[in-house]
């Protein structure tokens, strides 16, 4: 566990709020870590081409537009994997529960947190309790919402780790969101690795 520091004033661009943020520094074994004060995202995370893993990446988002431009997207940063896209947090969890009664893995999922009736937090959270049913490791979740990180979001997404945020309201023009999906979902694998180790 790192040591929190003070809340500088300074701003710089947060991948995954998609805007420029107030920035705080944590202490941790290797140095100092500077992350975003609205999403906590280590702001100097750089990530590395992975080795591709087998395993499933499932979309889910009810704007048919945004499941396509995401899908295009991740095949773009040259994820060969197989990609899933539902419609409903519902659709979503159905298909998870298959793949992993099948024991077939799942790489990570992308979750809107918007979606009715089954919200993308409910649905990762169910998630959890079949992937504990099923003795499976935890499924890297990222959390799309058109909605501004704040301390009642970090406190759901922190129940569902390894999970991570991204604000699709800012910055979602292709060119921009590409790059950004890069580097959160680069992050978020690197998380999830942390996650099997411990």
């Amino acid at each position: 566990m790192g040591k929190e520091m003070t809340v500088g004033t300074r701003a710089k661009y947060c991948p995954g709020c998609g805007e420029g943020t107030a920035l705080y520094s944590v202490q941790l074994e290797g140095g100092i870590e500077v992350r975003c004060a609205a999403c906590g995202f280590p702001l100097d995370f750089e990530p590395t081409k992975a080795v591709q893993e087998t395993g499933s990446i499932m979309i889910a988002d009810d704007d048919k537009f945004f499941r396509t431009l995401l899908a295009d997207l991740l095949g773009e940063l040259g994820f060969s994997n197989p990609i899933h896209a539902c419609e409903s947090g519902q659709e979503f969890l159905t298909l998870a529960t298959e793949q992993l009664r099948k024991e077939l893995p799942i790489r990570f999922a992308v979750l809107d947190i918007m979606m009715a009736p089954l919200d993308g937090i409910g649905a990762a959270l169910s998630l959890r309790a079949v992937e504990k049913g099923f003795r499976a490791k935890p499924t890297p979740v990222l959390f799309l919402s058109a909605v501004r990180s704040d301390d009642t979001l970090r406190r759901l997404i922190a129940r569902c780790q390894p999970a991570l945020y991204l604000n699709k309201g800012t910055d979602s023009r292709p060119d921009k969101l590409g790059p950004r999906l890069e580097k959160v979902i680069g992050y978020l694998l690197h998380q999830g690795q942390g996650e099997e180790r411990r």
